[in-house]
């Protein structure tokens, strides 16, 4: 009889047993995380930098609205303290258009401090946004790299990475692996065990920075403008996209740690990973979605939009465009002068300039938007890959930071602006008889204040739905990645 015969049988665990295995090991896996002095070390360094940039992010958050609220004030106090004159010079004097920080900012400014944080609303023009915070530099300008999304996006990680990166790799180094391997234990079993040692590291990194950015949700939102429910939500967001960001590199590391033959090929590969993923892949993105969908210069942009102008009146009544929409008028009305019209002929030239910017207006800036969200679309596309690439644009989008937000509120503001220009061409329409006509402050109080609404969590989720493709991505093949890892293991 051969000495395999005598040999004891190897039964595979039942579920329980296999339960009790993976539970074995991720008790294991995290009593050798507790009794790493340094990684502790960098847990509490991590958690300390969180609470530092969720605490500078709240009271900066807090002082900008402050500010803008009383520059609004201020604006409106302005507006309706002008003195008599003709509706059409207090369209040119103008107001300003303030847009509100969103609560969810503190955590992920996103492109507001670059992007205007004020519209200015005149006549006959539509204005960019105005007063970009990272113009003013200071102290505030050099702290802003570090906010709260940098630190989960970039730090976190690498705290990920650095708690697993030896999980198979350094037991194969030790002969403890091959010993597992040959008692029985599931290579899929281990992978269970290590990962939710790995993944519950993670959550114990999250979970503070959702609760503290939760604190200060509830004592920064203005109920009276915002729903508390619906920035809780965007904080589920953001607490499930971070939540698959890192879990993702959880994965990644174990799968890793898996095929490497060594703990430092492991950790050489993924800090290699995770500078690309940081530091490379996003610039190489952005400089290569700005490559296939280009925007114009600032320049451009403006001169694009002034020929179009031209091709207007105006204030010129020499103009063949004016002298066409007079005529017009005349026969509608069925007189032969302009005097003879029982209505302002300066308030309908005036409108009809409007109506006509208007559409000049909303082609060139939507299509400087749809330009923006190409760029997007493309560097996004390799997040699966590069998890960066979703994890920002989809943080900026629920944050209510992003280039969407920031289009809906200029949009917004527009709408202001025209609704203002309609108010005060009616005036003169109806009620300019001759050039030196003015109206009092009745009608400067009549014309309501700039109010912005902003969108709720499904217009984040409209422009976020890339970006979470992206990350589901991400997270299912490192998932994938890591199981095929582990089923190559062998006690051999």
């Amino acid at each position: 009889m051969s000495d395999l015969a005598l040999a004891p049988a190897v039964t595979a665990p039942t579920a329980p047993g296999r339960w009790r295995v993976i539970r074995a090991v991720a008790a294991r896996e995290a009593l050798e995380m507790r009794r790493d002095r340094r990684l502790l070390a960098l847990f509490v360094v991590t958690l300390l930098l969180m609470a530092a940039a969720l605490a500078f992010g709240a009271a900066e958050n807090a002082r900008l609205t402050r500010e803008r609220a009383a520059a609004a004030e201020a604006d409106r106090l302005l507006w309706t303290s002008q003195s008599a004159k003709n509706p059409h010079a207090a369209a040119h004097f103008g107001q300003y258009a303030f847009k509100p920080t969103s609560p969810l900012a503190l955590a992920d400014p996103g492109v507001d401090p670059y992007v205007g944080a004020a519209v200015w609303l005149e006549a006959h023009k539509q204005n960019e946004a105005q007063f970009r915070a990272a113009r003013d530099g200071g102290v505030a300008a050099r702290l802003g790299g570090l906010s709260f999304a940098f630190i989960l996006q970039i730090v976190a990680p690498l705290i990920v990475l650095l708690a697993g990166f030896a999980s198979f790799s350094g037991e194969r180094e030790s002969g403890t692996l091959k010993q597992l391997l040959s008692l029985g234990a599931r290579p899929s079993d281990l992978l269970a065990g290590k990962a939710l040692a790995l993944v519950g590291a993670t959550v114990a990194l999250l979970a503070p920075a959702v609760a503290g950015a939760a604190l200060a949700l509830a004592l920064l939102t203005d109920t009276t403008k915002l729903a508390l429910a619906d920035q809780f939500l965007r904080l589920g967001a953001l607490t499930f996209g971070y939540g698959a960001y890192l879990a993702g590199f959880a994965f990644l590391t174990l799968g890793v740690s898996a095929l490497a033959k060594t703990s430092r090929a492991a950790l050489v590969a993924l800090l290699a990973f995770w500078l690309v993923n940081s530091f490379v892949a996003p610039r190489l993105a952005a400089d290569v979605a700005r490559a296939l969908a280009p925007t114009p210069t600032a320049q451009q942009f403006r001169a694009a939009i002034a020929k179009d102008k031209a091709q207007t009146f105006g204030h010129d009544e020499t103009h063949p465009a004016f002298k066409a929409f007079r005529d017009e008028v005349l026969k509608q009305y069925g007189v032969a002068r302009v005097e003879d019209l029982p209505v302002s002929f300066r308030g309908l030239s005036l409108r009809k300039d409007d109506e006509n910017g208007y559409a000049i207006f909303d082609r060139h800036f939507g299509a400087l938007q749809a330009a923006f969200d190409r760029q997007d679309a493309l560097a996004e596309a390799a997040g699966f890959v590069f998890p960066l690439l979703a994890m920002r644009p989809f943080s900026m989008a629920f944050a209510g930071s992003d280039s969407r937000a920031q289009f809906d509120f200029a949009t917004a503001a527009e709408a202001h602006r025209r609704m203002i220009q309609n108010e005060v061409s009616d005036n003169i329409i109806h009620f300019q008889r001759d050039e030196r006509y003015v109206a009092g402050p009745e009608l400067w109080k009549r014309i309501a204040a700039f109010a912005y609404a902003a969108p709720g969590a499904g217009f984040a989720f409209a422009g976020a739905r890339e970006a979470l493709a992206g990350l589901v991505g991400w997270l299912l093949a490192t998932f994938l990645f890591a199981r095929a890892a582990t089923r190559r293991l062998s006690p051999l």
